[in-house]
């Protein structure tokens, strides 16, 4: 995309393939025409094996939506029908997306051109022990916070101001965006029913405790 930017300002599209790209018929036939026409039988299996994923995903997202304002918190969400693939993806979209692409630790958002993001959907409680996807077991980290969180080096207080550890200070370090994130409040969604579930945040710095108290 970013090289077709240097050669392209814009394109028209044909108005009677505008009129059968508003149809979901017309859609589904227009696509049926393209993988046929310009892909292999392999490669027309791989994208829809994905376009699957990609429909599962934005549903899975729903759910989520809907059960964090329907479910109490504490209550583990995780519909069993979805696949790995359309699990993972759905609940990334649903983090990045209430976090506005922005760490909830330090604050850093940037968004490619392409779409691509700097921040990462991380569970609080983690997946292998909650197996857990609720929108309030979630928060939105940059690769190092998401790290640092992971390690027990950073987490959250009760009153969601970020909290870390003084390893991280230590002399052999070089952190101070890091360390610049201490004590302040974290960036939580605007719907404050989605902000993380305090236990959840309890339980996190009782299995990092040692880090915490270091």
């Amino acid at each position: 995309m970013t090289q077709l930017r240097n050669f392209a300002l814009g394109a028209e599209i044909d108005e009677e393939l505008y009129l059968h790209m508003t149809n979901p018929d017309g859609r589904k036939a227009l696509g049926a025409a393209l993988l046929q026409s310009c892909f292999s039988e392999a490669g027309q299996k791989a994208l829809r094996e994905q376009s699957g994923i990609h429909g599962e995903a934005f549903q899975y997202s729903l759910v989520l939506e809907s059960a964090a304002h329907t479910q109490k918190a504490g209550e583990a969400i995780f519909p069993e029908k979805y696949k790995a693939a359309a699990r993972n993806q759905g609940f990334r979209r649903s983090i990045v997306s209430h976090y506005d692409h922005r760490c909830a630790f330090c604050r850093t958002r940037i968004v490619t051109s392409e779409g691509h993001t700097a921040v990462d959907a991380a569970h609080i409680v983690p997946w292998s022990i909650s197996k857990n996807d609720d929108i309030r077991n979630g928060m939105a980290l940059c690769k190092l916070c998401h790290w640092g969180f992971d390690e027990g080096l950073m987490g959250v207080s009760d009153n969601y101001a970020v909290i870390v550890s003084k390893q991280v200070a230590q002399k052999h370090n070089s952190a101070d965006a890091v360390l610049d994130c201490a004590n302040k409040k974290m960036h939580g969604p605007d719907d404050k029913e989605l902000w993380p579930y305090r236990p959840y945040l309890a339980s996190h710095r009782d299995r990092h405790r040692e880090k915490f108290r270091a």
